[in-house]
Order: structure tokens, then sequence, then C-alpha cells
């Protein structure tokens, strides 16, 4: 004798559960996410917490080190040095001697920093040599997908105006390959 109670069942015996029961289920689940936890906003609202995200994205992002991490990960003050450097640079009063100082930043830290804004700014150098360092390393920057985040608005133009005017063929095909992929 068959039952005509219509439960769903099929092959496993289950009920059916009807619309409403799943739109009710929905957002309930027992694995939520960190942002519904009050705990943990309460964490994240803290000044520590604060304190401690602002030291970790200075780390990560060239921004001043606390006082800990100073002495930890940069105890000659090479890296607080090279920011002061940029910073003189950004002070000089014409471009002669901004061309200049350029060189002898590059003579004092020869490795480029991942700063696009600075980067940019060397694409504007008139030594090829220079602007080809930094063209190479916002090259590298896209590769690696961190030029994207912060990118300076004069690049684009930048960009276009070494395409037209630089004298090395192979640094206006950069130019214009970086350019390309930017948009």
């Amino acid at each position: 004798m068959v039952k005509d109670d219509d439960d769903g069942g099929g092959f496993t015996g289950k009920r059916n559960k009807s619309w409403r029961e799943i739109d009710a289920r929905r957002g309930k689940s027992k694995y939520h996410s960190r942002q519904d936890d009050p705990a943990q906003q309460r964490i994240e609202r803290s000044a520590t917490y604060t304190r401690y995200k602002q030291a970790a994205d200075s780390l990560f992002t060239g921004g001043a080190l606390p006082e800990g991490l100073a002495k930890t990960f940069d105890p000659d003050g090479k890296r607080q040095a090279q920011k002061e450097a940029m910073a003189k640079l950004r002070e000089l009063p014409d471009r002669k001697a901004w061309a200049q100082g350029v060189i002898e930043y590059l003579e004092k830290y020869p490795e480029l920093p991942e700063d696009p804004y600075f980067l940019d700014s060397l694409l504007d150098h008139p030594r090829e040599r220079i602007v080809g360092q930094a063209l190479g390393k916002l090259e590298g920057m896209q590769e690696a997908g961190t030029l994207k985040a912060k990118l300076p608005k004069s690049l684009d133009q930048r960009l276009k105006a070494l395409e037209l005017t630089s004298m090395d063929p192979e640094l206006q095909q950069r130019a214009r390959a970086l350019r390309e992929q930017l948009r």
C-alpha cells in the first residue's frame, strides 16, 4: 500500500524544504564571517588594534616605522635616510638642480623604491638611462600587480610623452606597452 502523502521524499526519504524555509535559513550559517561577530568588531575598533594595523601597513608600504619595528627592520636607519633624500628631491628649486639631485640620489641608493609617484617623476629626467631604470621598476611593479593600487594621474601622460619624444626606439616601445597594460 502506497501512502499518498507528498513528503517530497525521493530516494532519501527526507522532506524537501519550502522556499520560505530556505530563505529564512539564509544568513544564519554557523560558519558566519568575522564581520558578523560583535567581539571581533569591538577588537577592530580598539585604539591598540588601530595602532597595530598602522604599524603593519607602514612596514609594507614604506611609511615611517614605529620605534620597536625600526630597531628590528632598519637598525642602520637606511630606510629613513632614503625617505628623507626623496623628500629633499621634491624641495629642489629648479629642474637643473632636481636632475643633478636625482643623479646623486641614485649614486647613493641604486635600488629604486616601489613608489609609483617617485618613479613617475623620474620618467621626466633628461638622462635616458635613469628613465629606463624607472620604467623597468614600473614594469616590474605592473607584473607583480602592485602598480594598479596607487597610480599617479600623470603617469599616462608621461608614458605618452616618452612614446613621442624619446630617441631610443626600445624605450618608446616599452613605454607604449606599459601604457596599454595600464588601460
